[in-house]
């Protein structure tokens, strides 16, 4: 093969991608994928730019996680108002995929509440710190007749503990039940299309909620794309996930210890009534009580 053949331009150019590719931190091993098992020049060269390449994303996802998502979970850590922590699990989850919207359930008696309700395009707050009240229904774990309701995405995905990435809620095969998204896109004039559906876990490996993100944007073109796997979301959630788990035990703690404390306090004012009624002094007021009701009968 001549150095001016159409096939070693092409290569050429495929190199020169990934390396473009590596500068930006957005390499992958696609663009190389064939070239790197070539013997020659080009081949040793593709193998020396897919090891640059590979390094680069590692140390890039790093940073991101140094940069993003750490300082994200020590804020969750150390919020102490529940709403605000549900809140900014949501946007923080929203900035990191460039969602539109996003929505958070927490699993309450078999059933999903929903506890935030954000949508960037249609100007909606709901739940958390705005004064808006979520007034949907929550979704059932069970149906009526006791099987699992694996026809809602959220609550399949709590059935589950698997996350759930659907394209087109329109287009989709998968089988679930988007009648209400439907209905909420004919209503508002919005069009629900790719889904990210996560399971959020208590350290015990207990589901305490659900993420649920709709519509992932083309950073440049702003087109709505289907969400794909980060490192950054996964490790985001997991931090999220234990800051919920933690806020929550704390609270159960704390309503187990005024319940104690108001169960002290019955049974000492049933000792303190104890003793009252013990005395012969109330023994003797009970007695001329009963005198005089007598009396009051005999008249």
């Amino acid at each position: 093969m001549s150095d001016s053949s159409p096939e070693k331009t092409a290569s050429l150019a495929r190199i020169m991608r990934a390396v473009n590719a590596v500068e930006e931190g957005e390499y992958s091993p696609k663009l190389l994928a064939d070239l790197i098992d070539q013997k020659d020049e080009l081949g040793q060269l593709a193998r020396v730019i897919d090891t640059m390449g590979r390094g680069v994303v590692f140390r890039y996802k790093q940073l991101r996680l140094l940069r993003k998502v750490i300082p994200v979970g020590v804020a969750l850590s150390a919020e102490k108002d529940f709403n605000r922590l549900l809140e900014t699990l949501v946007v923080e989850a929203q900035a990191v995929t460039n969602a539109d919207a996003g929505t958070l359930y927490l699993l309450e008696d078999n059933a999903l509440r929903f506890v935030i309700l954000r949508n960037t395009s249609l100007r909606l707050a709901m739940g958390g710190t705005s004064k808006d009240e979520i007034s949907l229904d929550p979704v059932r774990l069970y149906n009526e007749d006791g099987s699992e309701n694996r026809a809602n995405i959220a609550s399949h995905a709590a059935l589950t503990r698997q996350k759930v990435m659907i394209a087109d809620a329109y287009e989709t095969t998968a089988g679930f039940d988007f009648s209400g998204t439907k209905s909420f896109d004919q209503r508002t004039g919005y069009r629900s299309k790719s889904f990210l559906t996560i399971p959020l876990e208590s350290k015990d490996k207990k589901v305490i909620g659900v993420l649920q993100l709709i519509n992932a944007k083309d950073p440049d073109k702003g087109d709505i794309v289907p969400f794909s796997s980060d490192d950054v979301l996964e490790a985001l959630v997991l931090l999220a996930s234990a800051a919920l788990d933690g806020y929550i035990r704390e609270e159960k703690l704390r309503a187990e210890i005024a319940k104690l404390r108001i169960e002290i306090d019955d049974s000492r004012r049933a000792s303190q009534v104890a003793e009252i009624t013990d005395t012969s002094y109330f023994k003797n007021l009970q007695d001329k009580a009963r005198q005089l009701r007598s009396q009051r009968k005999d008249e």
